[in-house]
Protein backbone atom coordinates (compact mmCIF):
# COMPACT_ATOMS: atom_id res chain seq x y z
CA UNK A 1 0.00 0.00 0.00
CA UNK A 2 1.19 3.24 -0.82
CA UNK A 3 2.18 6.21 1.47
CA UNK A 4 -0.47 8.18 0.85
CA UNK A 5 -2.69 5.48 1.06
CA UNK A 6 -1.87 4.54 4.21
CA UNK A 7 -2.27 7.59 5.91
CA UNK A 8 -5.81 7.91 3.90
CA UNK A 9 -6.67 4.54 5.82
CA UNK A 10 -5.72 6.33 9.66
CA UNK A 11 -7.63 9.47 8.75
CA UNK A 12 -10.44 8.88 11.61
CA UNK A 13 -7.42 8.79 13.98
CA UNK A 14 -5.92 11.76 12.70
CA UNK A 15 -9.22 13.84 12.76
CA UNK A 16 -9.73 12.50 16.62
CA UNK A 17 -6.42 13.91 17.77
CA UNK A 18 -6.97 17.50 15.82
CA UNK A 19 -10.48 17.88 17.49
CA UNK A 20 -8.89 16.61 20.83
CA UNK A 21 -5.81 19.58 20.49
CA UNK A 22 -7.73 21.86 19.57
CA UNK A 23 -10.61 21.91 22.08
CA UNK A 24 -7.49 22.23 24.50
CA UNK A 25 -5.37 25.56 23.08
CA UNK A 26 -1.99 26.21 25.50
CA UNK A 27 0.14 29.00 24.87
CA UNK A 28 3.47 29.22 24.55
CA UNK A 29 5.78 27.37 26.79
CA UNK A 30 2.76 26.47 28.55
CA UNK A 31 1.33 23.44 26.18
CA UNK A 32 1.48 20.82 28.98
CA UNK A 33 -1.50 18.88 28.47
CA UNK A 34 -0.50 18.71 24.96
CA UNK A 35 3.17 17.68 25.76
CA UNK A 36 1.90 14.47 27.99
CA UNK A 37 -0.31 13.59 25.21
CA UNK A 38 1.94 13.42 22.78
CA UNK A 39 4.51 11.48 25.05
CA UNK A 40 1.72 9.29 25.73
CA UNK A 41 1.15 8.80 21.61
CA UNK A 42 4.53 8.73 20.63
CA UNK A 43 5.63 6.32 23.51
CA UNK A 44 2.92 3.52 21.68
CA UNK A 45 4.86 3.59 18.54
CA UNK A 46 8.00 2.35 20.22
CA UNK A 47 9.73 6.06 19.43
CA UNK A 48 12.38 6.77 22.19
CA UNK A 49 12.18 9.83 24.18
CA UNK A 50 15.08 12.64 23.91
CA UNK A 51 15.12 14.58 27.17
CA UNK A 52 15.91 17.96 26.91
CA UNK A 53 14.68 19.14 30.53
CA UNK A 54 11.97 21.29 28.82
CA UNK A 55 8.75 21.43 30.78
CA UNK A 56 7.02 21.47 27.05
CA UNK A 57 7.37 20.28 23.65
CA UNK A 58 8.08 16.55 22.77
CA UNK A 59 11.91 15.24 20.79
CA UNK A 60 11.30 11.47 19.45
CA UNK A 61 13.51 9.10 17.95
CA UNK A 62 13.27 6.35 15.47
CA UNK A 63 15.88 4.08 14.74
CA UNK A 64 15.73 2.28 11.47
CA UNK A 65 16.42 -1.34 11.52
CA UNK A 66 19.31 -0.70 8.82
CA UNK A 67 21.72 2.03 9.02
CA UNK A 68 21.87 5.06 7.25
CA UNK A 69 21.77 8.83 7.81
CA UNK A 70 19.61 11.47 9.97
CA UNK A 71 16.94 13.05 9.23
CA UNK A 72 14.53 15.41 11.33
CA UNK A 73 11.16 16.55 11.33
CA UNK A 74 9.10 19.57 13.18
CA UNK A 75 5.54 20.81 13.90
CA UNK A 76 5.10 23.54 16.30
CA UNK A 77 1.99 23.04 19.65
CA UNK A 78 1.42 26.19 20.84
CA UNK A 79 -1.93 28.19 19.89
CA UNK A 80 -2.57 32.06 20.23
CA UNK A 81 -4.37 34.02 22.44
CA UNK A 82 -7.85 34.72 20.47
CA UNK A 83 -11.39 34.06 21.14
CA UNK A 84 -12.77 31.27 18.70
CA UNK A 85 -16.17 32.41 16.57
CA UNK A 86 -18.45 29.63 16.99
CA UNK A 87 -18.28 27.05 14.00
CA UNK A 88 -20.03 23.24 13.59
CA UNK A 89 -16.70 21.90 14.05
CA UNK A 90 -14.63 21.03 17.61
CA UNK A 91 -13.78 24.14 19.29
CA UNK A 92 -11.55 25.65 21.85
CA UNK A 93 -12.90 25.21 25.39
CA UNK A 94 -10.82 27.36 26.64
CA UNK A 95 -11.93 31.11 26.60
CA UNK A 96 -9.70 33.68 25.43
CA UNK A 97 -7.02 31.12 23.18
CA UNK A 98 -7.51 29.33 20.06
CA UNK A 99 -5.48 27.21 17.21
CA UNK A 100 -5.79 30.14 15.16
CA UNK A 101 -2.90 29.50 13.33
CA UNK A 102 -3.17 25.92 12.93
CA UNK A 103 -0.34 24.44 14.57
CA UNK A 104 -2.85 21.99 15.76
CA UNK A 105 -2.84 20.43 12.51
CA UNK A 106 0.77 20.69 11.96
CA UNK A 107 1.18 18.08 15.15
CA UNK A 108 -1.31 15.77 13.88
CA UNK A 109 0.56 15.73 10.53
CA UNK A 110 3.88 15.14 12.41
CA UNK A 111 2.14 12.05 14.47
CA UNK A 112 0.76 10.64 11.77
CA UNK A 113 4.26 10.91 9.72
CA UNK A 114 5.40 9.33 12.78
CA UNK A 115 3.50 6.34 12.55
CA UNK A 116 3.43 5.47 8.91
CA UNK A 117 7.70 5.73 9.54
CA UNK A 118 7.43 3.71 12.61
CA UNK A 119 5.02 0.82 10.86
CA UNK A 120 8.30 0.98 8.16
CA UNK A 121 11.21 0.51 11.10
CA UNK A 122 12.51 -2.84 9.94
CA UNK A 123 13.10 -1.70 6.57
CA UNK A 124 14.18 1.52 7.31
CA UNK A 125 17.64 2.52 6.76
CA UNK A 126 18.08 5.53 8.81
CA UNK A 127 17.18 7.64 11.42
CA UNK A 128 14.42 10.19 12.00
CA UNK A 129 13.76 12.61 14.31
CA UNK A 130 10.17 14.24 15.13
CA UNK A 131 10.41 17.62 16.64
CA UNK A 132 7.20 18.51 18.64
CA UNK A 133 8.83 22.47 18.79
CA UNK A 134 6.49 24.63 21.98
CA UNK A 135 6.33 28.45 21.88
CA UNK A 136 6.32 29.15 17.84
CA UNK A 137 3.77 31.54 18.62
CA UNK A 138 6.28 34.22 20.27
CA UNK A 139 9.46 32.72 18.17
CA UNK A 140 11.23 31.45 21.12
CA UNK A 141 10.71 27.67 21.33
CA UNK A 142 13.14 26.82 18.53
CA UNK A 143 16.21 28.63 20.09
CA UNK A 144 14.97 27.27 23.47
CA UNK A 145 15.77 23.64 22.18
CA UNK A 146 18.75 24.77 21.02
CA UNK A 147 20.13 26.29 23.97
CA UNK A 148 18.58 22.42 25.75
CA UNK A 149 21.16 20.49 24.12
CA UNK A 150 19.11 19.44 21.11
CA UNK A 151 22.15 18.74 18.70
CA UNK A 152 23.95 17.23 21.68
CA UNK A 153 21.68 14.97 22.83
CA UNK A 154 20.59 13.28 19.76
CA UNK A 155 23.06 10.23 18.63
CA UNK A 156 23.75 12.65 15.51
CA UNK A 157 23.14 15.80 14.11
CA UNK A 158 20.65 15.36 11.83
CA UNK A 159 21.96 15.95 7.73
CA UNK A 160 18.42 17.79 6.98
CA UNK A 161 15.06 18.85 8.39
CA UNK A 162 11.53 18.72 7.02
CA UNK A 163 8.98 21.17 8.32
CA UNK A 164 5.29 22.09 6.71
CA UNK A 165 2.41 24.70 7.35
CA UNK A 166 -0.47 25.21 6.58
CA UNK A 167 -1.83 27.69 4.07
CA UNK A 168 -5.87 28.84 3.78
CA UNK A 169 -4.95 30.38 0.41
CA UNK A 170 -4.17 27.51 -1.11
CA UNK A 171 -6.78 24.46 -1.59
CA UNK A 172 -6.77 21.26 0.40
CA UNK A 173 -4.35 18.68 -1.53
CA UNK A 174 -2.28 21.27 -2.60
CA UNK A 175 1.54 21.38 -1.72
CA UNK A 176 3.51 24.71 -2.09
CA UNK A 177 7.58 23.72 -2.75
CA UNK A 178 9.25 27.05 -3.12
CA UNK A 179 13.23 27.58 -3.61
CA UNK A 180 14.85 30.91 -1.65
CA UNK A 181 12.88 32.85 1.14
CA UNK A 182 9.96 31.37 2.33
CA UNK A 183 8.27 33.45 4.96
CA UNK A 184 10.52 36.87 6.07
CA UNK A 185 12.70 37.40 9.03
CA UNK A 186 12.46 39.83 11.74
CA UNK A 187 13.13 42.03 14.39
CA UNK A 188 11.61 44.60 16.92
CA UNK A 189 12.17 48.27 17.85
CA UNK A 190 11.45 50.06 21.05
CA UNK A 191 11.66 54.15 19.65
CA UNK A 192 11.62 56.48 23.12
CA UNK A 193 10.77 60.10 22.98
CA UNK A 194 11.68 62.58 25.15
CA UNK A 195 10.09 66.03 25.52
CA UNK A 196 9.07 68.45 28.36
CA UNK A 197 5.68 68.19 29.85
CA UNK A 198 3.25 70.69 30.64
CA UNK A 199 -0.26 72.30 30.72
CA UNK A 200 -2.45 71.31 27.57
CA UNK A 201 -3.16 74.79 27.27
CA UNK A 202 0.15 76.47 27.04
CA UNK A 203 1.84 74.38 24.44
CA UNK A 204 4.29 77.23 23.69
CA UNK A 205 5.84 76.11 27.31
CA UNK A 206 5.98 72.56 26.00
CA UNK A 207 7.71 70.34 24.12
CA UNK A 208 5.40 67.66 23.19
CA UNK A 209 6.14 64.20 22.23
CA UNK A 210 3.00 63.24 20.95
CA UNK A 211 3.01 65.82 17.79
CA UNK A 212 7.25 64.52 17.68
CA UNK A 213 5.46 61.04 18.13
CA UNK A 214 2.82 61.12 15.10
CA UNK A 215 6.10 62.55 12.82
CA UNK A 216 8.02 60.33 13.27
CA UNK A 217 5.28 57.38 12.14
CA UNK A 218 4.97 59.03 8.96
CA UNK A 219 8.44 59.62 8.20
CA UNK A 220 8.99 55.66 8.77
CA UNK A 221 6.81 55.43 6.10
CA UNK A 222 9.53 56.25 3.48
CA UNK A 223 11.86 53.53 4.76
CA UNK A 224 9.96 51.08 2.34
CA UNK A 225 8.46 53.58 0.05
CA UNK A 226 11.66 55.52 -0.65
CA UNK A 227 14.42 53.94 0.84
CA UNK A 228 14.12 50.09 0.06
CA UNK A 229 14.68 48.91 -3.57
CA UNK A 230 11.41 47.70 -4.51
CA UNK A 231 12.08 44.70 -5.98
CA UNK A 232 13.32 43.55 -2.36
CA UNK A 233 10.65 42.45 0.35
CA UNK A 234 10.46 44.76 3.37
CA UNK A 235 7.74 46.10 6.29
CA UNK A 236 8.39 47.87 8.51
CA UNK A 237 5.33 48.97 10.77
CA UNK A 238 4.64 50.38 14.19
CA UNK A 239 2.54 48.22 16.08
CA UNK A 240 2.10 50.56 19.56
CA UNK A 241 1.95 54.24 20.86
CA UNK A 242 2.40 54.65 24.62
CA UNK A 243 1.83 58.26 26.16
CA UNK A 244 0.38 60.62 28.24
CA UNK A 245 -2.91 59.84 30.41
CA UNK A 246 -4.68 63.21 31.53
CA UNK A 247 -6.95 64.72 29.32
CA UNK A 248 -5.26 68.50 30.40
CA UNK A 249 -1.16 67.36 30.44
CA UNK A 250 0.94 67.47 27.83
CA UNK A 251 3.24 64.15 28.30
CA UNK A 252 7.28 64.27 27.98
CA UNK A 253 8.00 60.59 26.77
CA UNK A 254 6.42 58.45 24.57
CA UNK A 255 7.31 54.87 23.56
CA UNK A 256 6.08 53.43 20.34
CA UNK A 257 7.00 49.55 19.49
CA UNK A 258 7.02 47.94 15.70
CA UNK A 259 9.26 45.40 13.54
CA UNK A 260 11.00 45.02 10.61
CA UNK A 261 10.63 42.33 8.14
CA UNK A 262 12.44 41.41 5.45
CA UNK A 263 13.78 38.33 3.17
CA UNK A 264 17.16 39.38 2.83
CA UNK A 265 19.62 40.79 5.53
CA UNK A 266 21.24 43.49 3.60
CA UNK A 267 17.86 44.87 3.18
CA UNK A 268 16.82 44.63 6.92
CA UNK A 269 20.78 46.50 7.55
CA UNK A 270 19.57 48.98 5.43
CA UNK A 271 16.29 49.55 6.76
CA UNK A 272 17.40 49.58 10.43
CA UNK A 273 19.95 53.06 9.95
CA UNK A 274 17.24 54.85 7.84
CA UNK A 275 14.88 53.83 10.94
CA UNK A 276 17.47 55.03 12.95
CA UNK A 277 18.72 58.29 11.03
CA UNK A 278 14.93 59.31 10.48
CA UNK A 279 13.94 58.72 14.50
CA UNK A 280 16.42 60.78 15.45
CA UNK A 281 16.49 63.26 12.85
CA UNK A 282 12.37 64.07 12.89
CA UNK A 283 12.71 64.05 16.50
CA UNK A 284 15.10 66.91 17.00
CA UNK A 285 13.38 68.79 14.63
CA UNK A 286 10.39 68.71 16.91
CA UNK A 287 12.63 69.40 19.64
CA UNK A 288 12.99 66.18 21.51
CA UNK A 289 15.65 63.68 22.26
CA UNK A 290 14.78 59.92 20.89
CA UNK A 291 16.38 56.87 22.15
CA UNK A 292 16.07 53.65 19.45
CA UNK A 293 16.22 49.79 20.72
CA UNK A 294 16.43 46.85 17.89
CA UNK A 295 15.68 43.33 19.84
CA UNK A 296 16.68 40.40 17.78
CA UNK A 297 13.76 38.40 16.28
CA UNK A 298 14.14 35.33 13.66
CA UNK A 299 15.67 35.11 10.16
CA UNK A 300 14.20 34.72 7.16
CA UNK A 301 12.89 31.09 6.48
CA UNK A 302 15.17 30.37 2.91
CA UNK A 303 14.69 27.26 1.46
CA UNK A 304 18.00 25.56 -0.23
CA UNK A 305 18.27 24.43 -4.11
CA UNK A 306 19.23 21.19 -3.04
CA UNK A 307 16.51 20.58 -0.46
CA UNK A 308 14.37 22.22 -3.07
CA UNK A 309 14.91 19.21 -5.17
CA UNK A 310 14.70 16.58 -2.45
CA UNK A 311 11.31 18.50 -1.60
CA UNK A 312 9.54 18.68 -4.99
CA UNK A 313 10.91 14.73 -5.58
CA UNK A 314 8.40 13.93 -2.29
CA UNK A 315 5.54 15.89 -3.54
CA UNK A 316 5.80 14.27 -6.63
CA UNK A 317 5.39 11.15 -5.28
CA UNK A 318 2.01 11.50 -3.82
CA UNK A 319 0.41 14.46 -6.06
CA UNK A 320 0.02 15.35 -9.65
CA UNK A 321 2.29 17.91 -11.11
CA UNK A 322 -0.61 20.46 -11.50
CA UNK A 323 -1.06 20.07 -7.39
CA UNK A 324 2.37 21.14 -6.66
CA UNK A 325 2.09 24.87 -6.32
CA UNK A 326 4.67 27.62 -6.23
CA UNK A 327 3.56 30.68 -4.81
CA UNK A 328 5.00 33.78 -3.87
CA UNK A 329 6.69 34.32 -0.26
CA UNK A 330 5.09 35.76 2.63
CA UNK A 331 5.77 37.87 4.75
CA UNK A 332 5.26 36.18 7.98
CA UNK A 333 7.91 34.63 9.96
CA UNK A 334 8.14 31.04 11.48
CA UNK A 335 11.30 30.34 13.94
CA UNK A 336 11.54 27.25 11.96
CA UNK A 337 13.96 29.42 10.45
CA UNK A 338 16.54 29.16 13.51
CA UNK A 339 16.82 25.58 12.93
CA UNK A 340 17.96 26.32 9.52
CA UNK A 341 20.39 27.97 10.88
CA UNK A 342 22.13 24.66 11.85
CA UNK A 343 20.42 21.95 9.49
CA UNK A 344 19.90 22.27 6.06
CA UNK A 345 16.15 22.52 6.06
CA UNK A 346 12.63 23.22 4.16
CA UNK A 347 9.72 24.37 4.72
CA UNK A 348 6.23 23.22 2.83
CA UNK A 349 3.30 24.93 2.64
CA UNK A 350 0.24 22.30 2.71
CA UNK A 351 -3.07 23.48 1.00
CA UNK A 352 -5.90 23.78 3.88
CA UNK A 353 -8.54 26.01 2.35
CA UNK A 354 -11.84 24.09 2.26
CA UNK A 355 -12.61 24.60 -1.48
CA UNK A 356 -15.41 27.17 -2.91
CA UNK A 357 -15.61 28.84 -0.39
CA UNK A 358 -14.08 32.21 1.66
CA UNK A 359 -11.15 31.02 3.59
CA UNK A 360 -10.02 33.28 6.76
CA UNK A 361 -6.19 33.68 7.45
CA UNK A 362 -4.34 33.02 10.26
CA UNK A 363 -4.95 34.55 13.44
CA UNK A 364 -8.66 35.35 12.48
CA UNK A 365 -11.29 34.36 14.82
CA UNK A 366 -13.01 32.58 12.11
CA UNK A 367 -9.82 30.25 10.95
CA UNK A 368 -10.12 26.77 10.45
CA UNK A 369 -8.67 24.31 8.61
CA UNK A 370 -9.95 21.59 5.70
CA UNK A 371 -8.89 18.70 7.64
CA UNK A 372 -9.26 16.50 5.13
CA UNK A 373 -5.59 17.59 4.04
CA UNK A 374 -4.56 15.48 7.39
CA UNK A 375 -3.69 12.06 5.52
CA UNK A 376 -1.67 14.19 3.76
CA UNK A 377 0.61 16.01 5.70
CA UNK A 378 1.28 12.81 7.42
CA UNK A 379 2.41 11.44 4.01
CA UNK A 380 4.54 14.37 2.85
CA UNK A 381 6.65 14.54 6.32
CA UNK A 382 7.23 10.99 6.13
CA UNK A 383 8.00 11.01 2.40
CA UNK A 384 10.07 13.78 2.91
CA UNK A 385 12.48 11.99 5.61
CA UNK A 386 12.37 9.15 3.23
CA UNK A 387 13.41 10.50 0.18
CA UNK A 388 15.97 12.50 2.41
CA UNK A 389 17.54 9.50 4.24
CA UNK A 390 17.40 7.91 0.32
CA UNK A 391 19.43 10.76 -1.01
CA UNK A 392 22.11 11.10 2.50
CA UNK A 393 23.07 7.01 2.18
CA UNK A 394 23.35 7.22 -2.07
CA UNK A 395 26.29 10.18 -1.07
CA UNK A 396 27.23 8.61 2.24
CA UNK A 397 26.24 11.29 4.07
CA UNK A 398 25.25 9.04 7.00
Amino acid sequence: MKLLEQARAMEGELRALKDELHRHPELSFQEVRTTALLKEKLDGLGLERVDLGMETGVVALLRGAKPGGTVALRADIDAIAQQEAPHDGALSCTDGIMHGCGHDFHTVGLYGAARLLAAQREALAGNVVFLFQPAEEVTQGAQAMLDHGLLDKLPEKPRYLFGLHNRPELPTGTIAVMEGPVMAGKSHFTITLHGKSGHGGSPHKCTDVIVAGAAVVNALQTVVSRDTDPLDSVVCSVLSIHAGTPDNFVPDVLTMTGSIRFHQEWAHQKARRRLEELTTGVAAAYGCTAEVAFHPGVPATVNSPELTALARKAALELVKPDKVATPRPDMGSEDFAVFGQHIPAFFYWLGSGFPGQANPCWHNEHFRTDDSALPLAAALLAQSALVGLASLNQTGGN
